[in-house]
């Protein structure tokens, strides 16, 4: 399912600055590649450790969930994102948890079964 809205400020590229905003479902590919691009090797006291930022890894993920900004092919880059306001940031961060909501409130009713009990 995708999504299309607009934006307050938009992305500016060139001389072009693009407000619609198009963005998908989130992907298991999505959630693997953004959280893994969000881990760092880090020298500490203990040695050697892998350390996770999840703000970091909500937007990688987040950035590739969007699909266009304007005629602006996504996925974002992360720099690209930066780039945005925290208006149209915040903007996209609704929509994309509005669409994971909708997607699990599908997935809850699938399984659902509202016909009376049987004997089967």
């Amino acid at each position: 399912m995708a999504n299309v809205f607009a934006l307050r400020k938009g992305l500016k590229v060139g001389d072009t600055i693009h407000k619609e905003c198009e963005i998908r479902d989130v992907s298991g590919a999505d959630i693997i590649d953004g959280s893994t691009e969000a881990e760092q090797l880090k020298l500490t006291p203990a040695g050697w450790t892998l350390v996770s930022s999840p703000a970091l890894a909500e937007m990688h993920i987040l950035r590739r969930q969007i699909v266009r900004i304007g005629d602006h092919k996504g996925p974002l880059t992360l720099a690209e994102l930066k780039l945005l306001s925290a208006w149209d940031l915040n903007i996209i961060r609704a929509a994309a948890e509005a669409l994971d909501a909708t997607a699990l409130q599908e997935v809850g009713e699938r399984g659902r079964d509202d016909g009376p009990a049987g004997d089967d």
